[in-house]
């Protein structure tokens, strides 16, 4: 015969019992994971040192340039003009100028703006080196205009910029009062006139005087100076 329950407290030794805490395995699991965490976050601050190691060794920091199949443009004016971009922070703890992380792309348009190339091709090579080899518009005059001085090509238009006088090019110094309104500095007619006078120069005059200079001036008279004055 079935035994009776005999009182509210025995019948409740009868119910499904819910399961019991175990705080042990509770603080096990939680301080294997924090030991994860902090494991996991020392890995990554050894991985930064050695990429930051990496990436500011001076043996790979990009400090020389080999200018190929130039002929106005000089090394000193690419090192002037590189060294602001890749001086320029990346990523925040590095150098642009690292071997790894410099891109050439926009180091190539920027010469090409700044000295009117026909193109520019920059090749690193490893360690330290940019391999620059560039197009340059053909120069055949320079042109002189309020002291400053500037390469024309031979239609009598506007090159680029440069800071001293070259004496492989004849010298225009321009004392009119015209300014410039576009990269068209002579016309055609006056490009002639200017190479009738220095093509027949030697023919005319002895070789030992060499023209280097003509000077225009107002009403298009000129002025010509020789080696000797």
């Amino acid at each position: 015969m079935a035994r009776r329950i005999k009182n509210i407290d025995t019948w409740r030794k009868h119910l499904p019992q819910k399961p019991r805490r175990m705080p042990g395995a509770y603080y096990s699991q939680s301080r294997a994971k924090r030991y994860k965490k902090v494991i996991t976050i020392i890995w990554a601050i050894l991985i930064l040192f050695l990429l930051q190691s990496i990436f500011q060794a001076k043996l790979f920091k990009v400090d020389k340039i080999k200018l190929i199949n130039n002929k106005d443009l000089t090394i000193e004016e690419v090192s002037g003009t590189l060294a602001e971009p890749l001086g320029k922070s990346r990523f925040l703890i590095f150098k642009n100028d690292n071997y790894f992380l410099l891109k050439t792309r926009s180091l190539e348009e920027l010469l090409i703006n700044n000295y009117n190339l026909d193109e520019a091709k920059i090749d690193k090579r490893f360690p330290d080196t940019l391999k620059i080899t560039v197009k340059e518009k053909a120069s055949y005059f320079i042109w002189q205009k309020n002291g400053t001085l500037y390469l024309l090509d031979a239609k009598g238009f506007l090159n680029r910029q440069i800071e001293a006088p070259d004496s492989k090019y004849l010298l225009l110094e321009d004392r009119r009062e015209w300014q410039p309104t576009s990269d068209e500095i002579f016309s055609r007619e006056e490009v002639d006139r200017i190479n009738q006078i220095y093509l027949k120069w030697p023919e005319l005059i002895a070789n030992r005087l060499i023209l280097g200079k003509i000077a225009i001036n107002n009403d298009w008279t000129l002025d010509l100076y020789t080696n000797l004055g």
